[in-house]
C-alpha cells in the first residue's frame, strides 16, 4: 500500500490530500444560508420543527403542548421522568412519531440545541446552521473515505483523482446545503466497504465488529440500503476462501462456520446499532413499518402522492442517467461515471489483484441499481448513495486507458479466454501505434476534472444570490400594493415568503379535476391582479396526467399561450453560472408548453447552455424559476370559464 509519508516526512499526495479536503470543504460550507431562513426543504424544514418540538418537550417550554406533532400526542409526558416513561411508545418525550428519515438526525439536533442554549436563544429553523454544517463535515469525510478506498484498491493516484472528482461533484454539494440523511448514510457506507476489506485482510472477530458499527451507522439516518447484503456477502466470501487459500475443495463446515458467526456477530451489532439510534423504531414498531411501507408504496407507484406525478411515464435507467450525468456530476464526468460501470465488469474478468475490488464494488452498484428501477418514483437522491463509488471506477477508467495506451510501458493484457478480451487486447496494442494518441487519455482526465470544477464553482453561484423566492417576495413588497388579489399556483409545493399582506388564493391543482374546481379558478383569475409560481412543479407534473387531470392542463397550455389575458410580469431565477457562462434548465418542454418571456427581461449570460429538463427535486429546493403573470387582458369570470 501507498503511503502518504516518504522517510518520515509528508509526501505530496498528503499535501494534495489536504487540498482536496479543504477545497471540498470550502465548496459545501459556502451558502450555509442559502434559504436566508425560510427552509424551503420540506424534509429537512420538518427535521428542524420536530427536533424543536421535542426540545420544548423535554424542556417544558411555555406552550410546548401547542408545538407541531406533540398536539397530536396528548400522552407525552414533558422532561425526562424515569425509564418506563421512555420504553412506554405513547408516553415518551422522545417518541418522534415519524419514521420515513432516522430518528438519529432529530435527536442530533436535540442534543446540539441544548449546547447552543447554553449561549444563546435560537429557534427550531436557526439550527439549520448546525445540521447543514454537520452534513457538509459528512460529504468531507465522503471525500476522505474514496481516497481511502480508491487507494487501497487501485492505487494511490486512482484515489488522489476519485476525492478530487468527489470534491467538486455537484451532487454531492448540493447535497451538503441540505441536513437530510444521504450524507451520513453515504459516509457510513464507504466506512463499511472500508471496515469490509479491512476484515477480509484480518479476519479477527474484532473486525467484523467493526464492519457491524459502520452498517448501522449506515443504516441510522434511513433504512434504504438493503443491497448492501450482497457486497456484505460477498466480503465474507472471499474471507471463506482466503481461510484455505484459495482451494474451494479444502472448504470445510469448520471454516464455514466460523465466518458464519463472525457475519452473525456483524449483523446483531448493525442491528444494535441502528435500535440504539432509533429505538421507538422497535418500541412503536407498528407506525415504525406503516411509515416504510408508505414510503415504498409512494415510491414503486408514480401519481401516488401529488409531488410524484412529474415521474409518470420516465423511463427506467435513462431518466436517471440523463438526471445524474447532466445535472449531478455534469458533463463529462457524468458519462465517464456511467460508463465505468460495464468498463469494470469487464475487467472484473481480469486475472489480476484487482479483480476482487471490482466484483465487491458492482456487486453494490449493479444491484443497487436493478433495485431502484423497480421504483416508478425517480428521485435523483436514490441514486445518490452510487455516485462516490461510480466516481471512483469512472477515476480508475481514466488511469487504466493512460496506463494502457502509454507508448514506453506494456499494459497487462487480459486473459484470452474471452473473445470480447481477445478484441480488447488487440484494439489497444493497435491504438498504441498512433502517434500521439497515448496523451488522449491524459487529456480527457484533466478535461473530466476542469469541467466538473467549472461546473461546479459555477452552481456555487446559486447560493452567492438571494434564493428566487425570496427575491420575487421582496419584489412583490415594492411594487404591489397590500391587499391585492393574487392566485397562488403552489399546492403541494414550496411557497413565496411573506405575502399574508396580500389577498391570496391558491389554486388546488391536486384536487381533482371538475367544472366546479375550473369555476372557482375563474373567478379567482377574473379577479386577481397576478398569478405567481413558486416552481414549475404543478404545471410540469399535471401535463403529464392528462387522463386525472384534463382541464387543469388545459388550463396551463391556455395560460402559457396567452389565451386566459395573463402575461408573463417578471420571471426569477438562479441558474448555476461562471465566467459569462450559465447552465439553464428548462421545465417548459417536457410539459409541452412554451417558454414565455417576461416583460421585464433578467440578467442573461453571454453564453447560454440550455441543458433540458431538470428534475424538479434539483432545482426545485435551491434555485427554482418562480414566475409571476400579471392580468393584462382582465377576461371576464364568464369568458373563463367558457375557456376553462
Amino acid at each position: 500500500m501507498h503511503r502518504l509519508t516518504l522517510n518520515g516526512r509528508l509526501s505530496w499526495p498528503f499535501w494534495i490530500l489536504v487540498l482536496i479536503l479543504v477545497v471540498g470543504m470550502g465548496l459545501r460550507l459556502y451558502g450555509t444560508d442559502w434559504d436566508s431562513g425560510y427552509g424551503f426543504h420540506p424534509d429537512e424544514r420538518d427535521i428542524y420543527m420536530r427536533s424543536g418540538c421535542m426540545y420544548e418537550l423535554l424542556t417544558e417550554a411555555p406552550g410546548y403542548q401547542n408545538c407541531g406533532y406533540v398536539r397530536d400526542q396528548p400522552e407525552a409526558e414533558p422532561g425526562l421522568s424515569g425509564l418506563g416513561t421512555l420504553l412506554d411508545a405513547e408516553r415518551s418525550p422522545l417518541n418522534p412519531h415519524w419514521f420515513p428519515l432516522g430518528s438519529i438526525l432529530i435527536y442530533v439536533m436535540v442534543l446540539f440545541r441544548y449546547v447552543v442554549e447554553l449561549f444563546t436563544d435560537i429557534n427550531a429553523l436557526e439550527m439549520r446552521f448546525v445540521g447543514r454544517p454537520l452534513s457538509a463535515l459528512a460529504d468531507v469525510g465522503t471525500i476522505f473515505l474514496v481516497f481511502v478506498l480508491g487507494r487501497r484498491m487501485f492505487g494511490q493516484r486512482v484515489g488522489l483523482l476519485a476525492s478530487a472528482l468527489t470534491a467538486l461533484a455537484v451532487i454531492h454539494i448540493q447535497n451538503s446545503h441540505f441536513y437530510r440523511p444521504e450524507t451520513f448514510s453515504v459516509l457510513f457506507t464507504l466506512g463499511s466497504f472500508w471496515a469490509m476489506l479491512r476484515m477480509v485482510d484480518r479476519r479477527r472477530l474484532r473486525d467484523s465488529v467493526l464492519l457491524g458499527l459502520m452498517v448501522g451507522l449506515a443504516l441510522a439516518p434511513k433504512v434504504s440500503i438493503l443491497p448492501l447484503l450482497l457486497p456484505l456477502s460477498l466480503a465474507y466470501w472471499y474471507r471463506v476462501l482466503d481461510s484455505v487459500n484459495g482451494r474451494w475443495p479444502d472448504i470445510n463446515g469448520e471454516v464455514v462456520q466460523r465466518t458464519a458467526g463472525h457475519a452473525v456477530v456483524a449483523g446483531a451489532v448493525a442491528a444494535a446499532v441502528f435500535f440504539l439510534s432509533a429505538p421507538y423504531a422497535l418500541l412503536d414498531a407498528g407506525e415504525f413499518v406503516g411509515d416504510l411501507l408508505a414510503q415504498a408504496n409512494m415510491a414503486r407507484h408514480a401519481g401516488l402522492w401529488p409531488f410524484t406525478i412529474q415521474y409518470i411515464g420516465t423511463p427506467p435507467f435513462l431518466y436517471q442517467v440523463q438526471q445524474s450525468a447532466v445535472w449531478g456530476l455534469g458533463l463529462p464526468l457524468g458519462v465517464v461515471a456511467w460508463i465505468a460501470i460495464p468498463f469494470t465488469a469487464v475487467l472484473a474478468l481480469r486475472r489480476r489483484p484487482t479483480r476482487r475490488a471490482d466484483l465487491l464494488l458492482l456487486a453494490w452498484v449493479v444491484p443497487s441499481l436493478l433495485f431502484l428501477e423497480s421504483f416508478e418514483v425517480r428521485f435523483l437522491r436514490y441514486v445518490f448513495p452510487l455516485m462516490p463509488f461510480m466516481i471512483l471506477m469512472g477515476a480508475r477508467m481514466l488511469l487504466w486507458l493512460a496506463e494502457a495506451l502509454r507508448p514506453a510501458a506494456r499494459p497487462p493484457e487480459l486473459p484470452q479466454r474471452h473473445r470480447v478480451i481477445e478484441k480488447i487486447n488487440s484494439l489497444v496494442r493497435r491504438l498504441r501505434g498512433f502517434p500521439g494518441l497515448a496523451w488522449l487519455p491524459v487529456g480527457l482526465a484533466v478535461l473530466v476534472v476542469g469541467a466538473t470544477a467549472f461546473y461546479a464553482l459555477a452552481f456555487e453561484k446559486v447560493y452567492s444570490r438571494d434564493h428566487p423566492a425570496v427575491t420575487a417576495s421582496l419584489w412583490f413588497k415594492d411594487n404591489v400594493a397590500s391587499r391585492t388579489p393574487i392566485v397562488s399556483d403552489n399546492h403541494w409545493d414550496e411557497f413565496i415568503p411573506d405575502l399574508y399582506r396580500y389577498r391570496v388564493w391558491q389554486f388546488p391543482v391536486y384536487d381533482p379535476d371538475s367544472a366546479q374546481k375550473m369555476t372557482t379558478l375563474a373567478q379567482h383569475l377574473a379577479s386577481s391582479e397576478y398569478l405567481v409560481f413558486y416552481s414549475g412543479r404543478p404545471y410540469g407534473s399535471v401535463t403529464r396526467d392528462p387522463g386525472r387531470f384534463p382541464f387543469s392542463g388545459s388550463y396551463y397550455r391556455q395560460l402559457f399561450t396567452g389565451g386566459l389575458g395573463y402575461s408573463l410580469e417578471r420571471a426569477f431565477t438562479s441558474y448555476p453560472d461562471l465566467a459569462g457562462v450559465a447552465f439553464r434548465d428548462d421545465p417548459f418542454g417536457r410539459a409541452g408548453l412554451p417558454r414565455p418571456e417576461p416583460k421585464v427581461p433578467g440578467q442573461s449570460s453571454p453564453v447560454t447552455l440550455d441543458l433540458g429538463y431538470a428534475d424538479d427535486n434539483v432545482v426545485g429546493y435551491d434555485h427554482p424559476t418562480v414566475l409571476v403573470f400579471h392580468n393584462d387582458d382582465r377576461l371576464t369570470e364568464r369568458a373563463l370559464r367558457r375557456l376553462l
